[in-house]
């Protein structure tokens, strides 16, 4: 048999016994007693480690975002995902009412406003706020992130009686995801539309508002939702020109108690498997 560079290598490797692979801290010495099958293994479990460590995103759901700014002044907002949007999903954005119809059987929106079409061009991680500023222009409208188009009316935020929704289309219809408002009564306005537990209700003249809560600390994003859902946590602005003012897009992160990149993981599972190849030899 041809004894190849390595073979020569391995074999001047002075491993003398089991206990000299738990004494050693070279890595050259573990090599030696791992067989070539063995290894292949090896590399292919790291190999396929990136792709476990990463959740496929789904289609949000009631909740899953949130409006965490809304200019009257500038006619833009600015929203939160709490989970990871795909590349080419598609979301939309009104002014108009809801109707009070159960969702699924048929509630809608009515009334005068516009709708606002959303393109995740590309992915859109959890964490992260995206800006709509200029919504009243076809011409000036724009988004930090992705594409967005008017597909009907007229969006031109008030200053009193507004509100805003995000929603999804699906089979069935309409799907309503989050809500704000500044409605006198907009409790009543939202029956119907699963809204309870995602909507944010203002009050009285609002030129801007803004999430001023905290966007770090939280062990998990969805632990911030109740707080851009407390209008105590909002500063809210009623009697100045607010058309230039930029909301805050600080990102919106979570303290993890365990490193999880992928490096770390892979040396974690670079030593388990060497751990059982070297018990395997003893």
């Amino acid at each position: 048999m041809v004894e190849t560079a390595r073979n020569r290598n391995c074999a001047k490797l002075p491993v003398k016994n089991k206990t000299d692979l738990h004494m050693t801290s070279g890595w050259h010495r573990v090599w030696a007693l791992i067989k070539e099958p063995e290894m292949n293994k090896f590399w292919m479990a790291l190999a396929m480690l990136p792709m476990a460590t990463h959740a496929v995103a789904s289609a949000p759901a009631v909740g899953d975002l949130a409006f965490v700014s809304i200019n009257a002044d500038e006619d833009g907002f600015a929203l939160v995902s709490f989970v990871d949007l795909a590349a080419g999903s598609q979301l939309f954005m009104t002014d108009q009412a809801w109707d009070g119809g159960q969702v699924g059987s048929g509630g809608a929106f009515t009334g005068a406003g516009g709708v606002l079409e959303w393109t995740v061009d590309s992915a859109f991680a959890a964490g992260s706020v995206v800006r709509f500023s200029a919504v009243q222009s076809a011409s000036t409208i724009g988004s930090t992130h992705g594409s967005v188009l008017r597909t009907s009316g007229n969006m031109s935020l008030a200053l009193t009686e507004e509100r805003l929704y995000l929603f999804a289309m699906d089979g069935s219809g309409v799907v309503p995801l989050a809500a704000i408002g500044n409605v006198s009564d907009f409790s009543a306005e939202l029956t119907g539309s699963s809204l309870d537990g995602a909507s944010l209700t203002l009050s009285g003249r609002v030129d801007f508002a803004e999430y001023a809560g905290p966007r770090s600390g939280e062990s998990a994003l969805t632990d911030y939702r109740s707080k851009v859902l407390d209008p105590t946590q909002w500063t809210i602005r009623t009697s100045t020109d607010e058309a230039a003012t930029v909301p805050k897009m600080t990102s919106f992160s979570v303290v993890s108690a365990v490193p999880e990149s992928n490096a770390y993981l892979m040396m974690l599972a670079g030593l388990g498997m060497i751990s059982v190849v070297a018990h395997r030899r003893r």
